[in-house]
């Protein structure tokens, strides 16, 4: 695409990190983009490629004002000298954008998929209800439908499981459950936290060994055009939230799975699909979930050589694509603030130390039951030396903060540095609360969350 014929381009969610890497691949390619959100002083918004910015009512909220506001901002906009024009909404506000594609499309191009698809795979429980049609790896799922169902369901659910309710990313309305009693307990909390009806209960799907891996794909009325893998390193909170450090990785197997899950839709866009797995090639990995918009780690895609904002600009623009990028496979990304509090997570439960400890314990009781007490003291001490050995703490230290060394950061920018402070958004929070509170962050906050101050509703 020339550079005369580049046009313009409204972006939504403009407090999102992915937003701002959407603003800078455009940008940086001589493509007009005009940012808006609910909110002021967004990363987005504070971008030195974002040439305008304007606020929209809360689309969750109030989605036929937003709707009105957007399609003003559509109108007020329009090129008169024939360029592109392409809206790209980011976040969830692109169902709502889909489902009312009728007030935009004579104004302005979009590549986003029928809202009748989004729902078939964004909900996690026709996701698994189409998964099984198909003969898709998913984990063991259980979908009750009712509270009644449920409880007649509890005794042959397996457990340890996840507990989801049925819409929702990042991390939250996830939670791991190691007993019955807990899943009873916290299914129920989840009802009435989300105020859930029937029909629209949580799921519980069994747990699958390994670690999370993030396929990303753009799609052409149902053709694979472009897919990229990548594995996150740390997550926060671990082992449940958005990954916050990550690298690119070759992943042939999923982007099969990936390819066969969201052709036969004839899907049109971007998505995100997340797996588990163990990394041993006679294991297939399980699907877990569809994100049907832009992806948190969207800097990964785009640092490796997938530019997805460039890409899906072209597909909207023309119809077509054209991966003209060298691709890379040794890029490491991360998220400002919460990477560093993943990695002080980890380092605040080093498994090494906690394994000295609990062998040297073990051996110990051992020793003093049918041994030498002499050697269950030797055994003690020697695990409380390397458990809590100031020395080994500050190495496991060194090891864990290591993983920061030459990563690109989706934030910070030399030659865009006015977003930086955007990363005060959820540090005020954190400060003001002593928590982060992932659902204003990432937007997934439902009924009864969060609302622009941490506050709840």
């Amino acid at each position: 695409m020339s550079e005369e014929k580049k046009g313009r381009v409204i972006v939504t969610f403009a407090r999102g990190w992915q937003t701002l890497v959407v603003v800078r691949s455009l940008g940086r390619r001589g493509v007009e983009v005009i940012t808006g959100d609910q909110y002021a002083m967004t990363p987005a918004s504070l971008s030195k490629y974002s040439t305008a910015t304007f606020r929209y009512p809360d689309p969750s909220k109030e989605p036929e004002a937003f709707l009105d506001a957007l399609e003003e901002v559509v109108l007020k906009n329009k090129p008169d000298d024939g360029r592109p024009y392409v809206l790209m909404p980011i976040h969830k506000e692109s169902y709502l954008i889909a489902e009312n594609r009728e007030r935009f499309e004579p104004h302005i191009q979009l590549a986003l998929p029928g809202i009748d698809q989004i729902l078939q795979v964004h909900n996690k429980g026709t996701l698994a209800a189409y998964a099984e049609e198909r003969g898709l790896p998913i984990p063991k799922t259980w979908l009750p439908g009712t509270a009644d169902e449920f409880r007649a369901l509890l005794e042959e659910m397996e457990v340890p499981a996840f507990l989801k309710i049925r819409e929702s990313a990042s991390g939250v309305g996830i939670q791991k459950v190691d007993t019955r009693e807990e899943l009873e307990r916290v299914f129920f909390e989840f009802v009435e936290h989300f105020g859930l009806q029937d029909g629209d209960l949580p799921i519980v799907q069994g747990l699958v060994p390994g670690e999370d891996y993030c396929v990303t794909t753009l799609f052409n009325r149902g053709q694979l055009e472009a897919c990229m893998t990548y594995r996150n390193l740390r997550a926060f909170p671990a082992n449940r939230g958005a990954g916050v450090m990550r690298e690119t990785v070759s992943a042939p197997a999923m982007e099969k799975i990936a390819a066969d899950t969201l052709g036969p839709l004839d899907w049109h866009g971007v998505a995100e699909l997340d797996f588990r797995w163990d990394g041993k090639e006679e294991t297939t990995p399980s699907l877990i979930e569809v994100n049907p918009r832009f992806w948190g780690g969207l800097i990964q895609a785009v640092e490796s050589g997938w530019d997805y904002p460039w890409l899906v600009y072209q597909l909207a623009a023309t119809g077509q694509v054209d991966l003209d990028s060298e691709r890379r496979l040794d890029v490491k990304t991360e998220t400002p603030l919460l990477a560093l509090l993943a990695t002080l997570q980890d380092m605040s439960h080093s498994e090494r130390g906690d394994a000295a400890l609990k062998e040297g314990w073990e051996t110990a009781k051992a020793e003093f039951r049918e041994g030498s007490k002499r050697a269950g003291l030797r055994a003690l001490f020697k695990g409380l030396k390397e458990g809590l050995d100031p020395v080994a703490r500050l190495r496991e230290a060194q090891r864990v903060l290591a993983d920061h060394r030459h990563n690109v950061y989706d934030v910070l920018s030399r030659e865009d540095p006015g977003p930086a402070l955007g990363v005060f958004f959820p540090l005020a929070v954190f400060l003001k609360h002593g928590r982060v509170n992932l659902e204003l962050i990432t937007g997934e906050g439902g009924a009864g969350t969060s609302d622009g101050d941490g506050e709840k509703t």
